[in-house]
């Protein structure tokens, strides 16, 4: 009798989603030669050399990723960004039921897991050795994708969710600015921490909402965006940036995107010139005024606490057991440094 997937070691889940991928890709028109695991944190992705010497990479989704339509959305936009603008991202593959979306189960693991393949995206990682001129390229990348979206004919039947919420792994819930859903991330932090974190979080809250509210949702302020732009989703092929993972794509204030990819660099010791060269390459593009630049920060403290939250609630994860505990408290003293602002 097999182990319940929870109780294995990273090492056993790897070799078990291994398993459930290449059942996967019986559905695909891709004759396999290898199967090489690339992540196992929230999604599981996989390298795929085909035997033409074609390259894929195979993504499983996390199991609260649910909706069919909603995955199948992410790479109808992926499919777009490609055809109509041009831009280095990645290219879906159709099943050979020409779908996009492909559904897999198996008696191994706990539940039906949504599958996609797409062709490999060429491109280098940056992170220490970024430079300004890097920088650039990637907020003109981020003005380049908010312009396709503003001017976007979304296809029938197009579904993603908001994407500030403040508990992302709530997939399929938006939060509408409900104290019900307040106080659930005020408790969940007070219940690994103190009451007096549980306040933190409270008042991080209440200035991060009237912000969003007074913003509004108009074409000029709010839209469909990448959501999680951060430098291991950009990548370096021929002298311009690119993006990867899509999964998080939903609909958010165009300032979002820009907190999270300065959010992400924060610690990085040219971090001051960072920041003014990724604004100066997005505004080449696409206007950003003083006043919203301002709000940069509250979009910084949204996602520090939505990762504050996922830490907490994944900390039972064989890549998370032993370092969640430092990852909170340094999440809890930026959110502590925003409020005193």
């Amino acid at each position: 009798m097999q182990k319940p997937f929870s109780t294995l070691s990273q090492r056993g889940q790897v070799r078990r989603m291994t398993f459930l991928a290449r059942k996967a890709l019986e559905a695909y028109a891709v004759p396999v030669a290898s199967v090489t695991p690339l992540k196992h944190v929230y999604n599981k992705t996989f390298r795929i050399a085909a035997q033409s010497g074609a390259r894929y990479v195979l993504r499983i989704c996390h199991p609260r990723r649910t909706s069919v339509e909603a995955v199948r959305s992410e790479l109808l936009w992926l499919a777009a960004l490609r055809r109509e603008a041009g831009l280095n991202v990645p290219e879906p593959v159709r099943n050979k039921e020409m779908h996009y979306v492909t559904v897999v189960a198996d008696a191994s693991v706990p539940r039906p897991y949504l599958c996609a393949l797409f062709h490999w995206t060429n491109g280098r990682f940056l992170s220490r050795t970024l430079t300004p001129s890097h920088l650039s390229q990637v907020g003109e990348l981020t003005a380049r994708l908010h312009h396709h979206a503003t001017h976007w004919e979304r296809p029938a039947g197009f579904t993603r969710r908001r994407v500030d919420k403040l508990n992302p792994l709530r997939q399929e819930q938006d939060d509408y600015f409900d104290e019900t859903v307040a106080a659930q991330a005020i408790q969940a932090v007070a219940a690994v921490s103190t009451l007096q974190e549980g306040t933190v979080v409270a008042a991080v809250i209440q200035k991060v909402w009237a912000v969003l509210q007074a913003l509004g949702e108009t074409p000029g302020t709010f839209g469909l965006i990448h959501a999680d732009l951060h430098q291991r989703n950009y990548l370096f092929h021929n002298g311009r940036a690119g993006a990867i993972d899509f999964d998080d794509c939903g609909y958010g204030h165009w300032l979002y995107d820009l907190a999270v990819t300065l959010y992400c660099l924060n610690d990085h010791p040219d971090f001051a010139a960072l920041r003014e060269a990724f604004l100066t390459g997005y505004r080449r593009s696409r206007p950003l005024s003083t006043a919203q630049e301002e709000h940069l920060s509250t979009f910084m403290a949204l996602r520090t606490l939505q990762d504050l939250l996922w830490v907490i609630e994944e900390r039972d994860q064989p890549a998370f057991r032993d370092r969640w505990q430092t990852q909170m408290i340094d999440r809890l003293q930026a959110l502590r440094e925003f409020i005193n602002q």
